[in-house]
Order: C-alpha cells, then structure tokens, then sequence
C-alpha cells in the first residue's frame, strides 16, 4: 500500500473533514465517504468522493491528480468530555 493510499484509508476511517491536496497546489475539505482503489472489476480510475465542507457538494476526485490527504477538523465520532455535573440542594 502506498502512502498515499494510507493518507486515503486514514481519512475515510476518520469522521471528520479532511483536507485533499492536489498535483496542482489547489485544495478542497470535506468528509471523504468513499474511494475505490483499482481492482480487477472496476472499470473506472482509482477515485475518492467527498461532501465538500460548506455546501454538501458530492463531488468525485481521481487519486490520480492527489499529491496528499490529511486531518483538518475534529473527530465528530470521538468520545465528548464528560458534562459538567452542578447539583443543587
């Protein structure tokens, strides 16, 4: 597995927004719900597809054009701290 496709696998573990750098410099934060590495019985390019961080957009990205993915927001699926407790009596 590359590093690459060990940044991906982490950021689809990971359940908060992560952002994606591309070959170009450009990049976009979201959630990354799915990718598909090659296969045997896919026919498209390797890709990843996110719900881009402001609008919800669904949008599809080749790995292809990916330079790097990394954490960026907090993980909405860690253990909260515990509440604050006030009793009054």
């Amino acid at each position: 597995m590359s590093e690459l496709e060990k940044q991906i696998e982490t950021a689809y573990d990971y359940r908060g927004h992560v952002t994606v750098k591309f070959m170009d410099g450009s990049t976009v934060e979201g959630f990354l719900f799915n990718r598909q590495f090659s296969g045997a019985k896919q026919a498209e390019a390797p890709y990843v597809e996110m719900f881009l961080k402001g609008n919800g957009e669904r949008r599809k990205f080749p790995i292809a054009g990916i330079e790097s993915v990394g954490l960026s927001g907090p993980d909405c699926a860690a253990d909260p701290p515990p509440p604050s407790v006030s009793l009054q009596i």
